[in-house]
């Protein structure tokens, strides 16, 4: 008996909503045949007959709705067929606006609470604990973390299951775990072909006299961009999905 696929944040359908969307970099055409199925905080789900895309693609986007206008950048992390067109699966990289407030914009934003929550959290850290504690390398680690849950979730929203190193069957965000140190790790394939558990890690990197908050990968790799972390996790979790 295979899990049930269960949406993890809320999502609502937009039928006068428009969407065009063309990749990211260099010269591409707006796609204007693409519809918009769904839409939430961490991304959006759109059908098209002549759209073509791989997961991993980053895109440009602009959603219209009245006269709201949110545009923006996001990666697919999904592909699949629907009947004659094809569905994709996207992940909010950068938008120009909050989502949520396009969405309905009497709702109390989650991008503020969540800014208030991590005020909040620095204040108490500098008052209780302020020689102890790096705030820029806790904020850049938070920043990572809140990404990849996101795109773990969207992914399992669209459908992936993944096994685990244990041979488990699971949404991706259900693999990760946080340790002790801020690091989150997910399964994924090894050297040898098999499925084990690997992490990413946010680290303090002091040269030239210069403190850079850098990324970690299993690689051994250290990127400042948090997309690299994205594409990493993606594409391992692509290695292990199952179909359903």
């Amino acid at each position: 008996m295979q899990p049930s696929n269960r949406r993890q944040d809320h999502r609502v359908s937009a039928p006068s909503a428009t969407i065009k969307i063309r990749k990211r970099g260099g010269f591409h055409r707006w796609n204007n045949d693409a519809a918009l199925v769904d839409v939430s905080s961490s991304g959006l789900s759109i059908t098209s007959n002549s759209l073509r895309l791989n997961t991993l693609n980053k895109v440009e986007f602009e959603l219209s709705l009245e006269e709201k206008l949110v545009s923006g950048s996001a990666i697919v992390c999904h592909v699949s067929n629907d009947g004659p067109q094809l569905k994709y699966g996207l992940l909010f990289i950068t938008a120009n606006t909050d989502i949520d407030h396009f969405i309905n914009a009497s709702l109390p934003s989650t991008e503020q609470a969540k800014r208030l929550g991590e005020e909040l959290a620095e204040r108490f850290i500098h008052q209780n604990n302020s020689d102890a504690t790096n705030i820029e390398l806790l904020k850049k680690n938070q920043l990572m973390l809140d990404a990849v849950r996101a795109m773990a979730t969207r992914l399992g929203d669209m459908g992936m299951f993944i096994k685990d190193e244990t041979g488990a069957e699971m949404t991706p965000d259900k693999s990760l775990i946080i340790g002790p140190h801020g690091e989150i790790s997910f399964p994924a394939l090894s050297d040898v072909n098999q499925v084990a558990r690997f992490s990413v890690s946010t680290i303090q990197s002091d040269v030239d006299n210069s403190t850079q908050y850098l990324y970690q990968l299993p690689t051994g790799e250290q990127s400042h961009d948090l997309v690299d972390v994205l594409e990493y996790v993606g594409a391992s979790f692509d290695q292990i999905s199952i179909s359903n």
